[in-house]
């Protein structure tokens, strides 16, 4: 006996994995810390006090 199972395709083109917004999302909350570790010479040129402009 044959059995066939039909793939749904149509469901692979809605999801939409955002990969990266974890990395972001720690970057952006450990940003000085990010800095500080990454570039140690630029972190004590940065005044982390003011806000940046949006």
């Amino acid at each position: 006996m044959l059995t066939t199972v039909k793939e749904n395709i149509n469901s692979y083109h809605t999801i939409n994995t955002d990969y990266d917004r974890l990395w972001k999302n720690l970057i952006e909350e450990l940003f000085q810390e990010f800095i500080q570790f990454f570039t140690p010479d630029l972190y004590s040129e940065i005044d982390f006090a003011k806000e940046a402009d949006n």
